[in-house]
């Protein structure tokens, strides 16, 4: 059985909680020190500030176009995503950028900094949008941008993790910041965003793997895991040393974010079922890495 209507419920709300702090962070704490995110936000502000800038736009105290440049950058993001993801990530990213970008473009930008300090703003700033990032990874979804090439790299890539992305646009857009800005701007904006980078790395790190070695009675169970959550596994018969009962044994390896799924859907085909997990393990060969 795959997950219950009610998980998909929480996973959604995981994902627009996780979105919704990353925009705290940035329209709260970033943005009224003038400072640029090393993520697709930050091309998205480097394009409001062309606007303004060169262009003449005007833009009402208080508000941004951040939010609309976010939504209209990642169209192309999330047709790269579906070609790599499952479409439960792909309708859950949709999801959680269009609700950035709406809580962004709504969200009041403060004329005082929340935080005066531009380090410590950098410093919570950071911690705040990476956790928040990171959450909405873990729960299946992505607030889009950065993360979604970083998904896409993760799985065409070995080793790869979603907190190298932020670097490589950053160097994007902190340069044109450098000609723009004063090198206060550029140093800060790097900050926020190597903190970031630390946070969401330590929020989601979608390359740990973790082997099960499940016993049951029921060789249901093995199909299920099979079937439903799409491993490949390993059965073998045994035979209980104490009780001298008959045992099916299989053993197979997830991604540390399937282990729930595992215990549910073992459990509903056998509750009583033993589970022994092992975190951390390597694999050499065809193991299909997933968020």
């Amino acid at each position: 059985m795959g997950q219950s209507k009610f998980d998909n419920v929480i996973s959604y709300a995981g994902c627009l909680f996780g979105a919704f702090l990353f925009v705290i962070s940035i329209n709260l704490i970033i943005v009224p020190h003038g400072l640029f995110s090393g993520t697709m936000t930050g091309i998205a502000q480097m394009v409001e500030s062309i606007l303004v800038t060169f262009a003449g736009l005007q833009i009402p105290e208080g508000s941004n176009v951040t939010g609309i440049a976010v939504l209209v950058l990642n169209i192309p993001l999330l047709v790269l995503a579906q070609t790599v993801t499952s479409r439960v990530f792909l309708y859950k990213s949709i999801v959680t950028i269009t609700f950035t970008s709406v809580v962004m473009s709504l969200m009041p930008i403060p004329s005082e900094p929340f935080i005066h300090d531009p380090l410590t703003a950098c410093i919570i700033g950071g911690a705040i949008a990476g956790f928040g990032a990171g959450f909405t990874l873990r729960c299946g979804g992505s607030a889009g941008g950065s993360d979604i090439i970083g998904v896409y790299c993760s799985v065409k890539f070995p080793n790869f993790t979603v907190g190298k992305i932020p670097m490589i646009i950053g160097s994007v857009v902190f340069t044109y910041a450098f000609f723009v800005y004063d090198v206060d701007v550029v140093i800060y904006s790097v900050m926020f965003t190597a903190f970031y980078v630390v946070s969401i790395d330590q929020a989601h790190f979608q390359n740990i793997k973790t082997s099960a070695l499940i016993f049951t009675h029921n060789p249901a169970a093995v199909q299920s895991v099979v079937h439903d959550l799409g491993r490949g596994a390993t059965c073998w018969e045994g035979q209980g040393a104490y009780t001298g009962k008959h045992s099916h044994i299989f053993t197979t390896v997830i991604s540390k974010y399937e282990t729930q799924r595992l215990k549910n859907i073992v459990h509903n085909a056998d509750p009583n079922a033993f589970i022994v997990f092992t975190n951390k393990v390597d694999v050499s060969g065809n193991f299909e890495r997933r968020l």
